[in-house]
C-alpha cells in the first residue's frame, strides 16, 4: 500500500511513522520537542512526499 511505502521511505530518511487502516499515516512525536526538531521533522516529511510523488 502507498502508506506503507511512504512510511518505509520516511524511515530511510530518519523519521518513524506507522501506517494504519491501509491509507493513513500516524505520527507519534515526543511530548517535548524543540521548534528546530519539529521543523526537521516537517522537512523530512516534505522531502519524502515530494520524492515519492516523483517516482
Amino acid at each position: 500500500s502507498t502508506a506503507w511505502e511512504i512510511c518505509m521511505a520516511l524511515k530511510e530518511n530518519g523519521l518513524l511513522a506507522k501506517p494504519t487502516h491501509g491509507n493513513i499515516i500516524r505520527f507519534a512525536p515526543p511530548l517535548v520537542m524543540t521548534e528546530d526538531q519539529l521543523m526537521d521533522c516537517v522537512g523530512i516529511i516534505r522531502r519524502t512526499i515530494l520524492d515519492f510523488e516523483r517516482k
